[in-house]
Formats: structure tokens, C-alpha cells, sequence
């Protein structure tokens, strides 16, 4: 009965990553029947007050009260307080899922990675295909499933499968990175070349969005992921170029994506900006929750709008001084665990993990200082289980070596298992 019940966590986990390339609204349907039948397979493996967990359950304590200081009815009924409610208590048991429920090595969490770096071409092929009207868009309740259903009144910009054009970017992004880190798992030039001309497959998407700060996100991600090989002077190098290519687009802005709307845009977001802060001011201790900050923002501006286009201000303007304060010891904490891993790794392969899943976190966060990905189910889960996946490997790893266990190293079994390769 174990085995069948390893066997199904397995699979739940497998079809959670990939619901998340091909539609917006199924990984969170996904999540939620993981959290009813996780009393069924997890008995037994209930320790929820690891890391990040104590976290996400900071978060839940939090919303709650929030919502008792600042009551606010979505639909006139429903109290605002439970989507983040339920929203952190799933990562809880996401956590608990992939932590204690798999116990997997970093060998089984490469295959996983790679097997939603390869389905990845879908979202990619998707966004270009839209770019050059190949690929339907239309607002129906099918086309709002598969994510082709357009947000934005920005017509000319592809959104992927995933309804807005920022976040099909970030999306992209997390894929792009996975491709430079599937180089390392390669074993000829071919395969590597190969890996190669998938990562300007996804840029090429990403230009067919016309997002501007994804190219932040993607840089930054690309930065940290050669800082996190250890090689110090590849990082500085890379470091200089990437200077040296921004000098260059500040003396001809043409290379700016939709350069024309440049500056009307920086006036939308020095706008939102404002008045997300004065929301934040107004509401400094607590916050304010998700979708009442859209209320509060329509009754200040007279306009609709969701949420702060700035993961900080954001965390910040939602949960108060206390939400900030708990997100950035989750990114620092998490940082450093990443950073150890990486350290205390034998196998290369193992390191270049670490240093992709750090990656994937600083690149949505620098995608962040203009938008906010990781408040949508596709990004959020990307972003949260990749932080799950340093914590647990850490803990593997730093906390309780394998060769710790049953007086034998389990890493003879890691060292002989090579890992995937596509």
C-alpha cells in the first residue's frame, strides 16, 4: 500500500508541474484536490512547521488577522481573507507533499525539471505562433482555460497560455533558464547545441510579448545562475557585458521593446506606484489582503486595478510590514540554504540544480519590480516550489547527509544514478 501511495504522490506532483504550461486555471484546481486528498497519502508525514513551512503558515496567521482588522466581502460574501488563506495553507501542504511525501534526491527533482523544461516548448511555440495569428485568441470560457484569453487591450502582444502578456514572459523566463541549465546535463556538442537553440526559442517568445522587464528578469536570473557555478571571474565577466549592453541601448532606445510607449508607460507605473505606497502607508502594520488592495485603489484613483505591478510593494500594501518583513527572511534564508547546497554538492550536475532554482527566484523577483508574477497560480507555484525544492534539498543535503542513514551513504546510489539526459 506504500508503494501505491508513493507511486500516486509521484504522479500528483509530475501532473502539477505540467498543468502548469498549458493553462492558467488548472494548476490551482490541481493544488486544491492535492490538499483534500492529502490526509489519504500523507498519514503519517504531517511536519508542517519546517521550513518554508512555518513561513506559509506566518502568512496564513497573518491574512487572518488582517481580515478581522480590515473586513472586506468579495461578491458581498465571500470573506477576501480566505484566497490567501487557502492560497498559503495549500503551499503548507505542498511543502509537506514534496518534503516528506517524496524524500526525493536531487537526481529525482533534475528528471522533474527536465521534464517540464522539455514540455516547456509548448507555451513557447504557443506565444510565437500568436505573434504571426497562427494561434487563435478569443474571450470564452474554453480559450480562458487554455490562458488564450486576452487581459490586456494591448491586441498586438502575444500572452501565451497564460492570459496576460507579462506573465506568459515570466513564464518564458523560468524556461529560458532551465535551458541554459540543461547544457550541463548534456553529452555531446549536439545535445548542448541543442539546448543552446532552445533557450533563443523561448528569448524569441519573449520578444513576442513585448514585455520590457522580462529582459530584467532573464538577465538577473542569467547572472545568478554563472555566480552560483562558483566561478567567480565568468560572473564578473558576464557582470562587465551586461554593462556594456546597456550603455549601448541607453545611446539607441530603438532596441527597447515598444520604445514608442516607453515613456507613457513609466507615467502608469510612477502612478500605480504612488498610490500603491499611500495604500501601504494608510495600512502599514497589516496590509490589506489581496483583491480588497484592488478595492481600495478604485475608491483612491477611479481606476481598476489588481495589484501593485511590484512584487515588494505588493507583499508590502497586501500584508503589511509584517508580510514584507516575512518574504524577505524567506529570500535571504532560502538564498543561503541554495548557496550551501551548492557548496557542500559532490556532483556537478547537483550544483548547477541549485544554482537554476536560485536562478528561477531572482529572476522572477527582478520580473517583479514591474509587474507581480508570483501572485498569479502558474508563476506563484513556480516560484514558491522552487524555494521548496532548495529547502528540502538543503535539509537532505547539510541537515541529514545520506550517509548519516541507516550507517551507509545513500549518495552511492546518487553518484551511480548519472541523471537525465534529454
Amino acid at each position: 500500500m506504500d508503494s501505491r501511495h508513493e507511486k500516486l504522490r509521484e504522479r500528483w506532483v509530475q501532473f502539477l508541474y505540467i498543468s502548469i504550461l498549458f493553462s492558467p486555471v488548472l494548476p490551482a484546481a490541481v493544488l486544491l484536490l492535492m490538499g483534500i486528498i492529502s490526509p489519504y497519502l500523507l498519514k503519517g508525514k504531517w511536519k508542517p512547521f519546517g521550513w518554508p513551512e512555518r513561513i506559509f503558515l506566518a502568512f496564513v496567521v497573518l491574512s487572518t488577522v488582517s481580515w478581522v482588522f480590515n473586513p472586506y466581502l468579495l461578491f458581498d460574501w465571500l470573506p477576501v481573507a480566505v484566497v490567501p488563506i487557502l492560497s498559503f495553507g495549500l503551499y503548507v501542504i505542498l511543502s509537506v507533499w514534496m518534503k516528506r511525501g517524496l524524500d526525493w534526491t536531487w537526481v529525482r527533482y533534475q528528471k522533474l525539471y527536465t521534464m517540464f523544461w522539455i514540455a516547456g516548448l509548448y507555451p513557447a511555440i504557443v506565444t510565437i505562433l500568436q505573434r504571426v495569428d497562427w494561434m487563435p485568441i478569443g474571450r470564452s470560457a474554453f480559450f480562458y482555460f487554455l490562458g488564450f484569453y486576452p487581459m490586456q487591450a494591448e491586441g498586438v502582444r502575444s500572452i501565451g497560455p497564460a492570459l496576460n502578456s507579462n506573465l506568459a514572459a515570466a513564464l518564458l523566463i523560468c524556461l529560458a533558464l532551465l535551458s541554459i541549465y540543461a547544457t550541463s546535463l548534456a553529452r555531446n556538442r549536439w545535445e548542448k547545441a541543442g539546448a543552446f537553440f532552445i533557450f533563443f526559442v523561448h528569448c524569441g517568445a519573449i520578444w513576442c510579448t513585448g514585455s520590457r522587464g522580462a529582459w530584467v528578469g532573464l538577465v538577473l536570473g542569467l547572472l545568478v545562475q554563472v555566480w552560483m557555478t562558483g566561478k567567480r571571474k565568468r560572473a564578473v565577466a558576464f557582470f562587465l557585458g551586461l554593462v556594456a549592453a546597456a550603455m549601448v541601448i541607453a545611446t539607441n532606445k530603438t532596441l527597447i521593446p515598444r520604445e514608442d510607449t516607453l515613456l507613457a508607460t513609466y507615467h502608469v507605473r510612477k502612478f500605480v506606484w504612488q498610490n500603491s505606497f499611500e495604500i501601504f502607508r494608510e495600512n502599514w502594520l497589516i496590509g490589506v489582503l489581496p483583491l480588497h488592495f484592488s478595492s481600495l485603489f478604485e475608491v483612491k484613483t477611479g481606476k481598476l486595478l489588481f495589484h501593485a505591478h511590484n512584487v515588494f510593494l505588493g507583499i508590502a500594501s497586501e500584508y503589511g510590514i509584517f508580510g514584507l518583513f516575512l518574504f524577505l527572511t524567506l529570500i535571504v534564508v532560502t538564498t543561503a540554504r541554495a548557496r550551501r547546497w551548492r557548496k557542500t554538492a559532490n556532483d556537478r550536475k547537483e550544483k548547477r540544480l541549485a544554482g537554476v532554482l536560485i536562478s528561477i527566484i531572482f529572476a522572477l523577483l527582478g520580473h517583479g519590480m514591474y509587474d507581480y508574477p508570483i501572485i498569479a497560480p502558474q508563476l506563484g507555484l513556480i516560484f514558491m516550489s522552487s524555494v521548496m525544492v532548495i529547502n528540502a534539498q538543503f535539509e537532505r543535503r547539510c541537515l541529514r547527509p545520506p550517509w548519516c542513514k541507516n550507517g551507509k551513504e545513500n549518495g552511492v546510489e546518487q553518484s551511480k544514478e548519472r541523471g537525465p539526459h534529454f
